[in-house]
């Protein structure tokens, strides 16, 4: 009996011990990043190349003057030096682009910590956040709350990161979509509930309303024309039972992913669209029919539809390479140094994926839909739709919209019309292009600097050498030194820590 005691009390000690150590690794301060907060009145970078994205022209060996966060000046001839609290860029060899834009993110709780320094580090200072959460606790979704406390720390030089414009409701999916204890108007399942629902939104200042696949035709057209009147923009995937020409008349800013002009691009569109469960049907057998059928004819009114409205297309070529490559152990390399409860999720994602179909046709199938995805992006870039650069991989910030862009070259795209996706379009989205967006006079003075073209090949973005970013510098050996701390903080126990303990708070609300 005593011998079952004392290993009761050795099992209990042991338990607590892990307890209080797990909770030691939740509540402890992750590795510190630190920046260049130093500002100066005035820096001019001498002798850089400035990427026009605008008039699609290279303007070489050019003079910047920044003073105050703002360009001030561009010059083809040296500017004066005599200027108070100057520090001088050599720009020789180098080229200039504006920061680029990610324009399909998924910010989750722990982002700040975890994301945002890896966002800046590649480049990209400027965001839309495509999912919001229901509550505060969804350790995978942002709130508005949290959206402008962290865009409030980054202007202030408090966090290094990315500023938000987008602050998006939760993913509206349809019937049956309902959170526990939520309204029953949260299913937008009919005219009234889609009315009540954009009213709801108003009262939370959301100002981007995410739709999903299973929204029913009504209550998504009164969903836009509520949504309108309230001066809330809505972007996302186009709803099944609805066509591509009848979602960019009623007003929808952007559409995500080019799987959706490949499902009304084919024969047997019209029969899908008026399926009572479509989504049952997504299987290499309609992907294959889907190829097969394929209707240039049709793919063209869509896309003219789409120029004509000013809709957006985004078409996140990443999502379907994953869905490709998900077997490929060269393509899950990638994901060596992200988190590793991060690292799990992404791959019961891309098993899933696999196991929807593990035969060798199957995998087949996913390629030539992921190609024929790229094919459809080039022809729509012909048309005139402008392109969003956006990347729907959260788990690798930052250097998944690098990837991101390299898909839109491989469709294609000239490396002015990459550049545009990245920087010139997403600031005409938002309608802050007379301050972002473009490398010119009396424009926020965001920039990257590098060392190599991106007009040679877009994999050149990742040879950052420097970046302006709130008025301050940040070097080439800052820019190390921030990668090795983010790599130290992502890999280390008290984050992973912190990732478990948001899923078990949100799992036992």
């Amino acid at each position: 009996m005593n011998n079952i005691l004392r290993i009761l009390k050795f099992v209990g000690f042991g338990l607590l011990s892990v307890i209080f150590i797990f909770f030691c690794f939740v509540f402890f301060p992750l590795p510190s990043i630190d920046f260049d907060k130093k500002a100066y009145d005035n820096l001019l970078i001498e002798n850089i190349n400035i990427i026009d994205v605008e008039n699609d022209t290279l303007l070489q060996n050019h003079y910047v003057l920044i003073s105050i966060s703002t360009i001030k000046s561009i010059s083809a001839i040296p500017i004066s030096h005599d200027l108070k609290n100057l520090h001088i860029i050599n720009g020789k060899d180098k080229h200039l682009i504006p920061a680029l834009w990610d324009m399909h993110a998924h910010l989750i709780k722990q982002s700040p910590n975890s994301a945002y320094p890896e966002y800046v580090i590649n480049g990209i200072m400027h965001l839309r956040d495509m999912r919001g959460a229901y509550d505060n606790k969804d350790p995978f979704a942002s709130t508005p709350e949290r959206i402008n406390k962290w865009n409030q720390m980054v202007h202030a030089n408090e966090l290094l990161g990315p500023k938000v414009h987008s602050l998006p409701s939760f993913a509206v999916k349809g019937p049956s979509s309902m959170f526990d204890g939520s309204p029953e108007f949260f299913n937008c399942s009919n005219e009234t509930e889609a009315q009540e629902l954009v009213n709801y939104f108003n009262t939370q200042k959301i100002n981007l309303i995410k739709t999903y696949n299973n929204i029913p035709r009504e209550a998504f057209f009164t969903l836009m024309k509520e949504a309108q009147l309230a001066g809330i923009d809505v972007a996302g995937h186009k709803p099944v039972r609805v066509s591509t020409v009848e979602a960019s008349n009623a007003g929808i800013k952007s559409l995500e992913h080019a799987r959706f002009l490949l499902w009304d691009s084919f024969k047997g569109s019209d029969e899908l669209r008026n399926d009572e469960n479509p989504k049952r049907r997504d299987n290499t057998a309609l992907r294959k029919k889907m190829l097969a059928e394929h209707n240039t004819l049709m793919l063209h009114e869509n896309l003219e539809a789409m120029k004509a409205n000013h809709t957006f297309y985004c078409p996140t070529h990443l999502t379907r390479k994953s869905d490709a490559f998900a077997d490929d152990s060269t393509f899950r390399a990638r994901y060596d140094n992200v988190n590793p409860i991060l690292r799990f999720l992404s791959f019961e994602d891309l098993d899933a994926t696999i196991q929807e179909d593990t035969s060798s046709l199957g995998r087949l199938v996913y390629k030539k839909f992921y190609l024929k995805g790229l094919e459809i992006t080039k022809t729509a870039n012909k048309k005139g739709v402008k392109i969003l650069a956006g990347a729907d991989l959260p788990e690798l910030p930052g250097s998944s919209l690098i990837d991101e862009l390299q898909e839109l070259s491989a469709a294609g795209l000239s490396g002015f019309d990459v550049l545009k996706t990245a920087t010139l379009y997403p600031a005409e989205y938002f309608k802050v292009q007379d301050k972002l967006g473009t490398v010119s006079e009396n424009k926020t003075a965001d920039l990257v600097i590098l060392s190599k073209n991106p007009l040679d090949k877009a994999s050149n973005l990742k040879s950052i050498d420097g970046i302006i970013y709130n008025g301050r510098y940040i070097n080439i050996d800052n820019i190390n030194q921030i990668k090795e701390k983010v790599y130290s903080r992502n890999q280390s126990w008290s984050m992973s820590a912190k990732l478990i303990w948001d899923i078990i708070l949100y799992m036992t609300k």
